[in-house]
């Protein structure tokens, strides 16, 4: 290709927004800008990689790990680690210890990232030895866990929610990021609190949000989430030790209580808290 068309071509992909796309993408792209920047038909997707990589207007921002191998995108302009692991995976959005982060509660360490499971219909039964043998165990984490450069990456399958409680962000650097509400956040991290650093951190959480947080809100998203455990319990028991009033958590203390419930999991001689019948660590701050 002549110089002054790949001048052209170079100019048109510098002016992009920072952005990730993949090959497939990046193929349909040239598709579209073929005729107005005259590319001959000739000139094919890894021609313009290879044109772009040259330039530095283009760069392969890869993930890796031992067990599972690497994923790349082709990146254009200054992506941040949390672009990155949202582009992996359609409807992908940052959740707990990461949207703990973005609501400025806590630092970033691992950088958590969603997409929901396809809707399923759900004959589970729940019962007390049901609860009891769930809990004695260790939470399940997911194993799915990336390197990218100082950054680690998790990748979340997690219930489907119809994107119950999700919304747009600014993140620190300027960019427009897709994360949970802080309703929905301290609820993801009261199900799965090893997500968010562990129980300490979810009771850090929950303090420091008290006067930022909607309990209405809370057992709104609850509801439409549909969780078979009663994680009301939990959350109106980390509400009212957080300092909210009785009479703001209604909400939740108008939700049956038919089961003794649970903090969180493999916990050793566990103190009771009759109110909400929940099972917690005795040396919870």
């Amino acid at each position: 290709m002549r110089l002054e068309r790949q001048t052209a071509v170079i100019d048109a992909f510098r002016q992009l927004p920072p952005q990730t796309m993949t090959r497939k993408a990046l193929g349909e792209y040239l598709g579209t800008r073929r005729a107005a920047l005259k590319v001959p038909k000739s000139f094919g997707v890894d021609d313009l990689v290879d044109l772009l990589r040259e330039n530095d207007v283009l760069k392969i921002a890869e993930i890796s790990s031992q067990e599972y191998g690497s994923k790349s995108r082709y990146a254009f302009g200054a992506i941040s680690p949390l672009q990155l692991a949202c582009s992996f995976y359609k409807g992908s959005f940052l959740s707990h210890g990461t949207a703990l982060y973005l609501h400025g509660l806590t630092p970033l360490h691992t950088i958590f990232v969603n997409h929901e499971q396809s809707p399923k219909n759900s004959t589970s039964r729940l019962t007390q030895a049901g609860l009891n043998n769930a809990f004695k165990n260790s939470q399940r984490q997911s194993t799915y866990v990336f390197r990218y450069g100082t950054s680690t990456i998790t990748f979340l399958n997690g219930k489907n929610t119809g994107g119950a409680g999700l919304m747009e962000m600014q993140a620190p650097d300027g960019e427009r990021l897709t994360t949970t509400s802080l309703e929905r956040t301290l609820i993801d991290i009261v199900v799965r609190p090893q997500y968010a650093g562990g129980i300490r951190n979810v009771v850090s959480a929950f303090r420091q949000a008290q006067d930022r947080i909607s309990v209405a809100e809370i057992a709104r998203l609850l509801a439409e989430m549909k969780y078979v455990y009663p994680y009301h319990q939990a959350l109106g028991f980390l509400l009212e030790r957080a300092g909210i009033s009785a009479e703001e958590l209604a909400p939740l203390k108008l939700r049956a209580i038919r089961f003794k419930f649970y903090l969180d999991y493999e916990m050793d001689q566990p103190a009771y808290d009759a109110l909400w019948k929940l099972f917690y660590p005795s040396n919870l701050p």
